[in-house]
């Protein structure tokens, strides 16, 4: 794969500018600031497209490139695959999908799989490179070349990593070293101490001995269980006869009022009765007294007339007038008795008429008398019968409240009961209540204890269970960390069976051309060492070479590394790449990349000395000046 050309319209510092690139060896120069990072960013932007997450930086990229004061944030880039096949990208930078379109300018974006997240994948599907590859093993920066020189162990590491796995940052032997330190640190096992795995083995220990402690507990709550169930139905069961007795006993009170309201009303009863002999005594007495002086005046009027009568016989038998004379004396007083008489007859005419008069108005009253006797013993018939009625009523309704619930013999007893024995039956059962409520409460205070054993042991239940699951998880985890290694190995192997031949024998060609012909055979030991056979047969560690050799090894071998991740020949980017390297390093540097004839190589610098080398070599090369 090669690019072609590009177009910056808007992007970061750099606006309004096109590049065209060359096969081979392309040198871009500029100052430092002037925008060589920039564009290598653009160029990967361009395939990839910029993103909005921070990613741990301060800013995004999407906004550490985005121009000031300018709308347009947008390029175009043209490129070419192993195949022959062009095509030209159109981005605008605010949206998440380019324009792709092909040699005939056909648009084509849609013929490519879109992601919400990444966009449009038509590069991935090209080369199959992903954005982090591409930049792993297709660009090289100033940074990691620092690195690389000034740290010769650290290149001959990497070194080893790509023979070893394919993978520049990747060792095996690192790698399986820091699984078995993360697996000791975050699992442990039966021969440490003080880790993960110890500590929840300790403490489950520690909380199954204090759960055998507390499974007593559980008895002794069975047993005050059953003895306060047995206290509350004691309790219910007396409830229920003290609710019978206060009903009756309310009962008993409601009849003793009504009865009191007929004993009074009986007491009125009498009171009219007597009210009603005293007026039929006084009736009579009336009539007596009418009767009383009508015969005394008649009686005195007999006695004068018979005086006459005797003393006129007596004088006509004497023949003495003079003792006829003496009749003179009771004519006179049967005259003034008559007159007496008819005064008094008048007045015992008016009396007699005034007793009448009197006598009909107690006659009247007495009527009245026995008329309200009559309505008020038929009252209080009805009443002592309602209350006959109102008490069978309430004993019916209490049998039915009480009946199963209590038996109905009890029942029957406590509504015979007199009301006196009632008031002492319940002064009795409340009493009794009381106590059985003072049990209560010791048995509530001995369970409140046990209860509270019991939550414990709740809590060392989930404390045990969360440590099972924690336990479990740990010993899961060590299975996955085996898994990994086994996996590891199994891949391991399978690299050294399969990729470690090829990069050994790329690694032959390329000491061969760094060491001019004087090494040729080379080998990996168990540790992953890179071995290099001497001209008398001995094995001379790769170390003991000069750094600027090694520096080469390990460029032409990332170089060749790329072949693993595509099947296309990607472009090359070094970016300042030989900024530390002294003028024989860069030459023998310049001149592999120069042989490399089916590459695009692209170089970023801010020196003259790359174009100087190659022009002194005379290796072909397109200059580009920002």
């Amino acid at each position: 794969m090669k690019i072609k050309n590009l177009k910056i319209n808007g992007f970061g510092k750099i606006n309004n500018k096109e590049i065209e690139f060359c096969e081979g060896i392309n040198i871009i120069s500029g100052k430092n600031e002037s925008g060589k990072t920039t564009l290598l960013k653009f160029i990967t932007s361009m395939f990839y497209g910029t993103s909005r997450n921070k990613n741990g930086k301060i800013i995004s990229d999407f906004e550490r490139y985005k121009p000031w004061g300018k709308d347009e944030y947008s390029g175009r880039l043209e490129y070419e695959l192993d195949d022959g096949k062009k095509y030209e990208i159109y981005r605008e930078f605010k949206k998440k999908s380019p324009v792709l379109y092909d040699e005939d300018r056909n648009d084509i974006t849609k013929e490519y799989k879109i992601e919400t997240t990444r966009g449009n994948l038509f590069f991935l599907e090209q080369t199959g490179v992903q954005e982090e590859n591409f930049f792993a093993s297709c660009t090289t920066e100033q940074e990691n070349i620092r690195m690389s020189d000034n740290t010769k162990n650290s290149l001959i590491q990497k070194l080893g990593n790509m023979v070893s796995t394919g993978n520049e940052n990747t060792s095996y032997r690192i790698a399986m070293d820091r699984l078995n330190r993360k697996q000791t640190t975050e699992i442990g096992n039966n021969r440490t101490s003080g880790r993960p795995l110890n500590i929840v083995e300790e403490e489950l220990k520690k909380y199954e001995n204090k759960k055998l402690q507390l499974e007593q507990y559980k008895d002794e709550k069975y047993r005050v269980d059953n003895k306060k169930e047995s206290i509350q139905t004691e309790i219910y069961d007396n409830n229920l006869i003290l609710d019978l007795l206060r009903s009756q006993k309310v009962n008993l009170e409601k009849i003793a009022v009504e009865e009191e309201k007929i004993k009074i009303f009986n007491n009125d009863l009498e009171k009219e009765k007597r009210n009603k002999e005293n007026l039929i005594n006084k009736i009579n007495s009336t009539e007596e007294e009418k009767n009383s002086k009508y015969k005394s005046s008649k009686l005195r009027y007999i006695i004068c007339v018979i005086s006459i009568i005797i003393i006129s016989i007596i004088s006509i038998m004497v023949k003495n007038v003079i003792l006829l004379s003496l009749n003179i004396l009771p004519i006179i007083l049967l005259t003034a008795i008559g007159l007496r008489d008819n005064k008094k007859k008048k007045q015992i005419k008016s009396k007699n008429k005034k007793i009448h008069q009197e006598k009909a108005i107690l006659e009247s009253e007495l009527d009245k008398i026995e008329n309200s006797i009559k309505d008020k013993e038929q009252e209080l018939k009805e009443k002592k019968e309602l209350i006959i009625n109102n008490n069978k009523e309430n004993e019916k309704n209490i049998k039915k409240q009480f009946e199963g619930e209590l038996g109905a013999e009890i029942i029957e007893d406590i509504l015979s009961t007199k009301y006196e024995k009632i008031v002492e039956f319940i002064d009795e059962k409340e009493r009794e209540q009381a106590k059985i409520k003072v049990k209560e409460k010791t048995i509530e205070v001995d369970n409140a204890q046990i209860v509270k054993k019991l939550d414990e042991l709740v809590e060392i239940d989930e404390k045990i269970e969360e440590l099972t699951e924690k336990k479990e998880g740990l010993i899961r985890l060590d299975n996955i960390y085996n898994l990994i290694k086994e996996e590891l190995e199994n891949s391991f192997q399978e690299i050294k069976n399969n990729i470690t031949p090829e990069f050994i024998n790329e690694l032959k060609n390329i000491i061969k051309i760094a060491t001019k012909g004087k090494y040729e055979n080379v080998y990996l030991d168990s540790e992953n060492n890179i071995l290099i056979e001497t001209e008398n047969g001995q094995y001379m560690p790769i170390y003991m070479l000069s750094t600027g050799t090694i520096d080469l090894i390990y460029l032409a071998l990332r170089i060749s590394a790329t072949k693993e991740i595509s099947k296309e020949k990607m472009p090359i980017i070094l970016d300042e790449s030989f900024a530390y390297y002294d003028n024989e390093r860069m030459e023998e540097s310049l001149k592999y990349l120069g042989s490399l004839i089916d590459r695009q190589i692209i170089i970023f610098t801010c020196s003259n000395r790359e174009r100087e080398i190659l022009e002194k070599d005379q290796i072909k090369y397109n200059y580009i000046e920002l």
